[in-house]
């Protein structure tokens, strides 16, 4: 009340009245002073909230000395009137802000939320029963302070996303090894360049060149500066032949979901997608990856079959056969236990996919026109 009244007299036309209002804020604040000094002390586990306690402290506190700048008095009393706002939300029960922050904390850790999820404040409020969103944020300035969350401009709050295994070169080159066997690459085929098979692996090039060389170091590939890497005349494992693509078509479509319709603008965001995902290294949750996961490989079994039907025997187009090859061996494939590398494969799936759509297939019958058309690409194949 007293603040209140002090705000209603307040004038502002003389330099001592300005004063005197001061005074009475200062007055009204000082008995407040010590219990803020208590719950500052008693905040010690959260850097966030002592800062709070600091800062709000600070900003109704007394000049020391005479000659000191005087605040500004509706800066005052609104800074007054945060404390008090303050105190009164501290007595309330429940968590306390470093409470909150280690059951946050341990949420991730055992991936209840996942890297890469959103979090909102509201949502810790229910889950955690949090007495008040106040609590929750300085709670998640304290997590981002210790890089487990990211907290953006707009105020979106991220779960941090996982760094790039440090194992990835090798999960690379156990990928482009199963390949290899599965009769993708052939004995004494060719692969592509470095940076083309880096954008189809969604990986960086230096990771691509060090899973070459440990191939290399394997006997499973000939790597050679300024000449095209190729598969080893006989690797250490036995090789298929290249699968006939009839019989991938076939199995894809036994695979594929079923009333699954899709428009071009459809497909290319489900690319995007399972694209962003890994690239922004955020773990959706398990259902959301195989709902996409399952679209794609539906998406893959209508265009590699739209390609087969149409083409068939003009299908003589090496890189063609591959990429068409490739995406049939990557939608069929186990599936990884790992999630990332789960999220990778389909990652690299969504790649092969969209270079089935946007590029086609070209013969004289106008094939790639047809490719391009998402009311016939997408729609269910009749072998389905």
């Amino acid at each position: 009340m007293s603040l209140q009244r002090a705000a209603t007299r307040f004038t502002g036309h003389t330099d001592a009245g300005i004063e005197r209002d001061r005074e009475t804020i200062w007055k009204a604040v000082e008995p407040w002073l010590p219990l803020a000094a208590q719950r500052l002390s008693e905040a010690a586990r959260s850097p966030s909230q002592q800062m709070h306690w600091r800062q709000m402290i600070s900003a109704v506190r007394r000049p020391r000395a005479p000659c000191l700048a005087r605040p500004d008095f509706v800066l005052l009393i609104s800074a007054a009137r945060r404390l008090l706002r303050a105190l009164m939300e501290a007595e309330r029960p429940g968590p306390s802000v470093s409470d909150i922050a280690d059951r946050v904390r341990h949420a991730i850790h055992n991936g209840t939320y996942p890297s890469g999820s959103l979090l909102g404040a509201s949502r810790i409020v229910a889950e955690i029963g949090a007495p008040t969103v106040e609590r929750v944020d300085l709670a998640l300035q304290d997590l981002q302070r210790e890089g487990l969350i990211t907290i953006s401009p707009s105020k979106r709050v991220r779960v941090a996303g996982s760094a790039l295994p440090e194992d990835h070169p090798q999960q690379i080159a156990a990928w482009l090894r199963f390949l290899i066997q599965s009769g993708v690459y052939p004995p004494q085929g060719a692969l592509p360049r470095v940076q083309p098979l880096a954008q189809s692996l969604v990986s960086s090039t230096p990771d691509v060149s060090l899973a070459l060389h440990l191939l290399a170091d394997q006997l499973v590939l000939l790597v050679g500066r300024g000449r095209r890497t190729t598969v080893h005349p006989a690797p250490p494992f036995p090789v298929a032949i290249p699968p006939d693509l009839d019989d991938l078509v076939r199995e894809l479509n036994r695979r594929a979901l079923p009333g699954v319709r899709l428009t071009g603008t459809d497909l290319q965001a489900v690319c995007s997608q399972a694209r962003s995902w890994w690239s922004s290294r955020t773990m959706p949750p398990p259902d959301k990856a195989d709902e996409l996961f399952g679209v794609l490989v539906t998406a893959g079994a209508r265009l590699t079959s739209q390609a087969v039907r149409h083409q068939h025997e003009r299908l003589r187009d090496h890189d063609a056969r591959t990429t068409l090859r490739q995406t049939a061996i990557t939608a069929l494939a186990k599936r990884p236990s790992d999630r990332w590398e789960q999220i990778w494969r389909a990652a690299c799936l969504g790649v092969l996919v969209r270079e089935i759509y946007q590029r086609g297939v070209t013969s004289r019958d106008g094939t790639e026109s047809q490719l391009r058309d998402p009311s016939v690409a997408l729609a269910p194949s009749r072998s389905a």
